[in-house]
C-alpha cells in the first residue's frame, strides 16, 4: 500500500493544488530561501554584536571613568599638599596657623583648578568634616555631558602645618564630564552602518551563490521538459555542484532506462504487428479452405468420395484452427506468467528423436531428408516434455516450409539435421 508520500492520488491532488506563480510559490523558490537564510543569518549577528557592545561597552567606559576619578582624587590630595608646603616654606607661612584662613585662602583657591583639570566637581573637606568649597568644573565642549553613573571618588591627605601639628583634608570627585554618551552614539551610528552594508553585501552574496544553485537546477528542469517532449536524447552534464551532480547522474540513469524501455516498446509492438500478420495469415489459409470445401458439398456434381475426401480435409483445417487457437492462448498465459509447466527428469533426447520421426514424411514429401544427431550418452535433466515437443515441432516445421534451418537446425540443398 503507498504512502500518503507516494500515493498517485494524493500528489495528483497536490500537483493540482500548486500554482507557480502565486505568493506562496515565490516564497518556496530555492533562491528566495537561500537569500533570505544568508540575510536573516547576518541579521541575526549584526543584533547579537550590536547588543553584546551595547551592553559591554558602557560598563568598560565606566569603569574608565571611576579608574580616572581615583587618580583625579589622589592627584588633587598631592596638589593640595604640595600647596601647603609651598606657602609653609614662604615668607606667609603664619597664615596656615589658622583653619579658615588657611581653608579660604590657600585650599579653596585650588578647587577651581583641580575641577577644570579633571573636569569634576572637587569638594574638599577639612578635618572639621565640614565642606570648605565645593567646585564644579567650566566645560565648553559641546561632546562632553555629566556622567551620573559613576559613584564619586574621595581620598584623604595629612598635610604638616609650621606650628608641628598636621592637619586632614578629604578630596571628594563626584560628577564627571565624559564623553561616554557621545561615544556610544557613534559606536551605534557606526553599527548601523555596518550593518545596512553587511545586509547589501549578504543580499548580493545570498543572489550569487543562490544563482550558482538554481541556475544548474533550472538547465536540468528544461532538459527534463525536452525529455518530457519526447527529446529522449538529452543527457545532463556535470555542475560543479555535488548534490545537483548526483541528481543529474541519477536523471541520466533515468533517462537512459526510458529511452531502452520505449525502444524495448517499439520492438515488441513491431513484433506485435508481425504477429498479428502472421496469424492472419495463419487464420485465412484455413478459413479459406474450408469455405471451399463447403461450397464444394453443397454442390449437386460432386460425388460421394469426393464429399469423403472433402470432410477429411475440413476436419484436418479444423485441427490446424484449433492448433492456432490452442498456441494463441498458451502465448497469453505466457504473457500472464501463469504457464503451466510440468517438469519432470527425463532423458532430453527422447523428444527431440520423437519430433524427428513425426515429421520425417512431411519432410520427405517436400524432398528433404531430416536428420538428428543427439549425443550418445542420456541427457538426464528437468523439462516438461510435451512443451518441448511443440517447440521443436514449431521450429522444425517452420524449417520445413521454408526449407531453410536456422539456430536450432542446419540446412543443406537436400538434407535437414536437428543437432543437440
Amino acid at each position: 500500500m503507498p504512502s500518503p508520500k507516494t500515493d498517485p492520488g494524493q500528489a495528483a491532488s497536490r500537483w493540482e493544488r500548486f500554482d507557480p506563480r502565486s505568493t506562496a510559490a515565490l516564497v518556496q523558490r530555492l533562491n528566495v530561501r537561500l537569500v533570505f537564510i544568508l540575510s536573516l543569518v547576518a541579521l541575526v549577528g549584526l543584533v547579537v554584536s550590536g547588543v553584546a557592545i551595547t551592553q559591554i561597552l558602557p560598563g568598560y567606559f565606566i569603569d574608565q571613568t571611576q579608574e580616572n576619578m581615583q587618580t583625579a582624587a589622589r592627584s588633587s590630595a598631592i596638589l593640595v599638599r604640595l600647596e601647603v608646603e609651598r606657602v609653609a616654606d614662604g615668607p606667609g607661612a603664619e597664615i596656615l596657623n589658622t583653619r579658615e584662613t588657611r581653608d579660604q585662602l590657600i585650599v579653596g583657591r585650588l578647587a577651581p583648578t583641580l575641577a577644570n583639570i579633571f573636569r569634576a566637581t572637587i569638594t574638599i573637606v577639612n578635618d572639621a568634616e565640614r565642606e570648605i568649597v565645593v567646585s564644579p568644573p567650566t566645560v565648553t565642549e559641546t561632546d562632553l555631558r555629566r556622567d551620573t553613573d559613576v559613584a564619586p571618588e574621595s581620598f584623604g591627605v595629612e598635610v604638616p602645618l609650621p606650628d608641628g601639628s598636621t592637619t586632614t583634608y578629604t578630596i571628594v570627585v563626584s560628577e564627571p564630564y565624559s564623553a561616554r554618551e557621545e561615544t556610544m552614539a557613534q559606536i551605534r551610528g557606526t553599527l548601523i552602518g555596518a550593518g545596512a552594508a553587511a545586509l547589501l553585501v549578504s543580499l548580493f552574496t545570498g543572489v550569487i551563490a543562490a544563482r550558482g544553485l538554481t541556475v544548474p537546477i533550472s538547465r536540468l528542469r528544461r532538459m527534463a521538459g525536452r525529455v518530457a517532449t519526447g527529446n529522449l536524447d538529452e543527457r545532463a552534464v556535470p555542475s560543479g555542484v555535488l548534490e545537483i551532480d548526483e541528481l543529474a547522474r541519477q536523471f541520466n540513469v533515468m533517462a537512459d532506462r526510458l529511452q531502452g524501455t520505449l525502444s524495448m516498446l517499439e520492438a515488441d509492438r513491431d513484433r506485435l504487428r508481425e504477429f498479428v500478420a502472421d496469424v492472419s495469415h495463419e487464420l485465412r489459409t484455413p478459413i479459406a479452405a474450408l469455405r471451399m470445401y463447403t461450397e464444394l458439398q453443397s454442390s449437386e456434381d460432386v460425388d460421394r468420395a469426393t464429399r469423403s475426401e472433402f470432410l477429411e480435409r475440413s476436419i484436418e483445417q479444423i485441427g490446424r484452427l484449433e492448433w492456432l487457437s490452442t498456441n494463441l492462448l498458451d502465448l497469453s498465459r505466457i504473457d500472464a506468467g501463469i504457464f503451466p509447466l510440468d517438469m519432470r527428469t527425463g532423458d532430453l533426447r527422447d523428444p527431440v528423436q520423437a519430433v524427428v520421426q513425426a515429421l520425417s514424411e512431411e519432410a520427405l514429401a517436400r524432398g528433404v531428408s531430416l536428420e538428428s544427431t543427439v549425443p550418445q550418452e542420456p541427457v538426464e535433466l528437468r523439462f516438461d516434455r510435451e512443451r518441448i515437443v511443440q517447440l521443436m515441432t514449431n521450429l522444425v516445421g517452420n524449417a520445413l516450409s521454408s526449407r531453410r534451418a536456422e539456430a536450432a537446425h542446419r540446412s543443406t540443398s537436400r538434407t535437414a539435421r536437428v543437432t543437440w
